[in-house]
């Protein structure tokens, strides 16, 4: 890929109405977020977009939110946050940015904002997920682990065939 400028912005109503209905990861009810109004709800969570300007669509996206993490008992191991939705266009999903494959550095972008969010604003202890089969391999090689067997990650509907993973930020 030759662009190596993208950008990477909060979404918008504007954005929706000009790339939204391009956006397919190859997971309908993923894809359609961008479409709904959930992706511009803030009580939802907050999407962020990295945009290719130039070809005039949303390479991909992520939500970020806040959860819960807690063992069988349901006493609180430390605040998490939650990505909710990540996805990465069909049309880059095995394109490479110098060495490393867009959704890693979309994950990268995503992750570091977790980080600011952190260090500035809210204190938490976890990030964690919910996996399509598909994403797995992408947050097993950054460091994501499976939802161990004493930790309870709350899911919604949609997200029943999802693996929960997680990963612990200086947890001791």
């Amino acid at each position: 890929m030759d662009n190596k400028d993208f950008l990477t912005v909060p979404y918008t109503r504007e954005l929706q109405e000009q790339y939204a209905r391009k956006f397919d990861c190859g997971n309908d009810l993923i894809s359609g977020i961008l479409k709904s109004e959930d992706s511009l709800r803030d009580m939802v969570g907050k999407t962020y977009v990295m945009l290719d300007e130039e070809r005039g669509r949303i390479i991909g996206y992520y939500n970020i939110s806040t959860g819960d993490l807690a063992d069988g008992s349901y006493v609180r191991l430390g605040g998490s946050i939650y990505i909710k939705y990540f996805a990465v266009d069909c049309d880059y999903q095995d394109t490479k940015w110098d060495d490393d494959y867009i959704a890693d550095v979309l994950l990268v972008d995503c992750m570091n904002r977790i980080m600011e969010i952190r260090e500035q604003s809210v204190g938490f202890a976890f990030v964690t997920l919910s996996s399509t089969k598909e994403g797995l391999h992408l947050y097993e090689r950054n460091d994501f682990l499976l939802l161990e067997d004493d930790m309870i990650l709350a899911q919604g509907e949609k997200e029943n065939e999802c693996i929960p993973m997680y990963l612990p930020i200086d947890y001791e």
